[in-house]
């Protein structure tokens, strides 16, 4: 499941390698997504997993769209959503992975670039 939200990320964060194409999978989906998964109540284990998961892979690219949205977003994960989570959480790990992603996310405000981007310059058009 990790894999997958990792994949879906990055798909989303993707730039097209034709200009002028629009991603039919933008990164806008990704903003649906993230706001449906924190309009449900959190299923143990699972909700941190693959939220931990998509952040990890997303958030730079969420970050440089949407900016002070997507950093209030955090926020309220850390605030309001996090506890939710924790309430509910059979094990510690992943909830507190995502905590101290969020943590270091709004201590920072940035994200580093995720790994295997491949920047618009590389593919040939």
């Amino acid at each position: 499941m990790e894999g997958c939200m990792k994949l879906y990320g990055a798909i989303i964060t993707a730039t097209p390698p034709y200009q002028g194409k629009v991603s039919p999978c933008g990164i806008s989906q990704g903003w649906v997504w993230l706001s449906r998964v924190l309009n449900i109540h959190p299923i143990p284990d699972i909700s941190a997993t693959v939220l931990h998961a998509f952040l990890v892979t997303a958030s730079h690219g969420m970050l440089r769209k949407y900016g002070a949205q997507f950093m209030k977003v955090l926020d309220f994960m850390h605030r309001v959503y996090l506890p939710k989570l924790e309430e509910v959480s059979e094990s510690f790990g992943p909830a507190t992975r995502l905590k101290l992603f969020l943590e270091k996310a709004i201590r920072d405000r940035s994200f580093p670039t995720p790994d295997g981007v491949i920047t618009e310059h590389i593919i040939p058009i």
